[in-house]
């Protein structure tokens, strides 16, 4: 399964990674809903499906992701190049990206974090570790869920 998701020509390479989590913007702590962009990605095991991402340390996506626990892998054809470019310029701490961006929202069944409704393929993952790496780090998620 995993291996048949990577290997496929009409995913973009750099993914979309979504996540839901407690912030505290301003002073007001709410549950905010964000997208970050990552290039460094792949399958960290088959046996249980496993998937690895790494994001700068200094990144509001990293600092939601460990809050969370939970996050969404979510593979994006060519034709959305656009909207993954975007999103590279766009920090979602103050600006909701979902909106920015013009994608909507899709309700994951196994983590609190939302998928992206436009995505080709996501993966649904519940950290397992999370490893500091220098100026990155790396998280590898349990695939509770893939959908293609």
């Amino acid at each position: 399964m995993i291996w048949s998701i990577i290997n496929r020509e009409d995913l973009f390479p750099s993914i979309l990674v979504s996540v839901r989590a407690p912030l505290e913007v301003l002073g007001k702590k709410e549950l905010k809903d964000s997208i970050g962009v990552v290039s460094w990605h792949m399958p960290a095991s088959v046996d249980p499906m496993s998937y690895a991402i790494s994001i700068r340390t200094d990144d509001n996506i990293k600092k939601m992701i460990s809050r969370a626990g939970n996050f969404v892998v979510n593979f994006m054809s060519f034709e959305h190049k656009s909207i993954v470019l975007s999103a590279e310029s766009q920090d979602g701490l103050f600006v909701d990206l979902f909106e920015f961006l013009g994608i909507t929202k899709a309700d994951s069944e196994l983590v609190e974090s939302p998928g992206i409704k436009e995505a080709k393929v996501s993966l649904e993952c519940e950290v397992h570790q999370e490893l500091e790496s220098g100026d990155h780090t790396v998280f590898i998620g349990r695939v509770l869920r893939p959908k293609d």
